[in-house]
């Protein structure tokens, strides 16, 4: 049966939410208990060692990036030939460069302990868990193709069952082997290892299921067809360069310019902000198949009205858990990590999604680059503006002497940028592409910005009211603010028909009416 466009939208969304919830839950459990058998010091470098091997990474960039979007379109054009050779070609690509980076990823591991500063007792843990990382991303890299199935049929919601079973596996599979074994830093990329198995497998059943038409086949390898994909993303290559420069580096800095704990303090505060931004960039991807679609079919007036709508959409879906963390923040730190310095967490913490209150709004608007193929305009801005980001904080870095003002320009420098971003070039470039009016897209924004505001003033006269450092009384006031949230955004960021569509999905649900 067929799904009407709405509908799948909000099962898409709907299961996102859902497994970032999942997500916050298990890592609000497991966060406490790593720091406690491992430390602050040996948890930072779990965080540096993916960003490390997210640098290897960068070579698949440009042959993936626009993967989706070419086999996507061939296959809705129900050319199913050509859709198979980018389907293969992508597969053999992701093989050879996969062979490339455990070559750089074996370099790298024999010199790590001269790369960044590792207490001595964990350079052998830092090294096994490094390695087991690097193999769970090549393993990752070399089958992503498989994949594009649930984005080819809109299945987005597919995806998210098989991400939250994933994180379960992941958290049991952790919790066993920190109860068997004598808790080691190198057991995270064990627990790694098995949740990707476990993916894997799942990605390719989902292609067999989904898009049965789509085949590995070594014969449909066309060096012409990796070359045209490429060349299509290889300004998305050098926006994820410029965007490790930006953030890919913070924990690097923080364990060269100042010392491993305030790397591990600076790891605990972007813990939530990450998953904050993955729920973000999860929600957003929901509207590009649909949207690939319409680009299609030519389908413009249609592209206009759902660009529109998705910001409402992000912007009420993204306020709560962000007024939450600006209004409760330092309480839920001292209450989840009462041992560490969590006043000091909750303010990196804040400064570092002050930028996020604009761009969580806007961020679907990035997909539009990518469905009309225009990804060299977004990713110029990017480029720009994460090396000025990576400038400044790098000078930063050595005109100040303070460890403190140093955390702060890292968490800082990026969220700032970020909001100047999120209301110059994004609104006026989206809306430009897609020839609609740049005020059509900041006005549902600056709606979003208002809705912030008014709730985040009177969580906090509640806060002062009810609280008294109980997680009772977190919750209690947790669920003021989502009362009082869904409330006052539901008349200011949404539009009357936002209202109607979601009250029927309500009574649909509860079989009201």
């Amino acid at each position: 049966m067929v799904r009407s466009d709405n509908k799948q939208l909000a099962i898409n969304i709907f299961s996102n939410i859902c497994i970032y919830v999942l997500q916050f839950v298990i890592s609000f459990l497991l966060t406490p208990f790593i720091v406690k058998a491992l430390g602050v010091e040996a948890y930072g470098f779990v965080g540096l060692s993916n960003n490390i091997i997210s640098y290897t990474t960068l070579i698949t960039v440009a042959l993936n990036a626009m993967a989706s979007r070419f086999i996507s379109i061939e296959y809705h054009k129900n050319n199913i030939k050509k859709a198979n050779v980018y389907f293969s070609s992508v597969f053999y690509g992701n093989l050879i460069l996969g062979i490339i980076m455990m070559a750089i990823s074996s370099v790298i591991v024999l010199y790590l302990e001269y790369i960044v500063n590792i207490p001595e007792k964990l350079v052998s843990d830092v090294k096994i868990l490094f390695i087991l990382l690097s193999v769970n991303a090549i393993l990752g890299i070399i089958t992503s193709v498989f994949n594009i199935a649930t984005f080819v049929k809109n299945r987005i919601d597919l995806r998210s069952i098989r991400t939250a079973i994933g994180n379960v596996l992941r958290a049991l599979s952790l919790l066993i082997v920190f109860s068997v074994f004598t808790p080691k830093l190198w057991l995270l990329g064990i627990s790694g290892m098995i949740c990707t198995t476990y993916l894997i497998i799942v990605n390719i059943q989902y292609t067999r299921l989904l898009t049965p038409e789509l085949k590995v086949n070594y014969k449909n390898f066309d060096w012409t067809s990796v070359v045209l994909l490429v060349t299509s993303g290889l300004w998305s290559l050098l926006t994820a360069m410029s965007d490790m420069f930006a953030k890919g580096f913070d924990l690097l800095l923080s364990n060269i310019f100042i010392d491993a704990t305030s790397m591990g303090l600076l790891s605990l505060s972007m813990s939530i902000p990450m998953i904050l931004q993955s729920i973000c960039t999860s929600l957003s991807i929901c509207f590009a198949p649909s949207w690939t679609l319409y680009y299609a079919k030519k389908d413009t007036v249609r592209l206009k009205y759902e660009l529109a709508k998705s910001i409402r959409i992000m912007g009420f879906m993204s306020l709560l858990p962000l007024c939450i963390l600006f209004s409760y923040g330092d309480i839920f730190y001292s209450l989840w990590l009462p041992t560490q310095d969590y006043q000091m967490i909750y303010y990196l913490t804040v400064i570092g999604c002050l930028g996020y209150i604009f761009a969580f709004p806007l961020d679907s608007v990035w997909e539009i680059f990518t469905v009309t193929n225009k990804v060299k305009l977004a990713a110029i801005n990017l480029i720009v503006n994460n090396f000025m980001v990576f400038g400044i904080v790098m000078i930063g870095m050595f005109l100040t002497e303070s460890n403190i003002v140093k955390l702060f320009i890292l968490a800082g420098t990026r969220s700032f940028m970020i909001a100047f971003r999120s209301l110059t070039f994004l609104p006026l470039s989206g809306a430009k592409l897609v020839e609609m009016k740049a005020w059509a897209l900041y006005k549902p924004a600056l709606k979003n910005l208002l809705s912030i505001l008014i709730i985040c003033i009177i969580s906090i006269l509640f806060k002062n009211i009810l609280f008294d450092s109980t997680w009772l009384s977190f919750l209690v006031c947790c669920v003021i603010t989502i009362i009082i949230g869904v409330m006052v955004s539901a008349f200011v960021t949404l539009n009357s028909s936002d209202r109607e569509y979601l009250l029927s999905i309500i009574k649909a649900k509860l079989k009201i009416g």
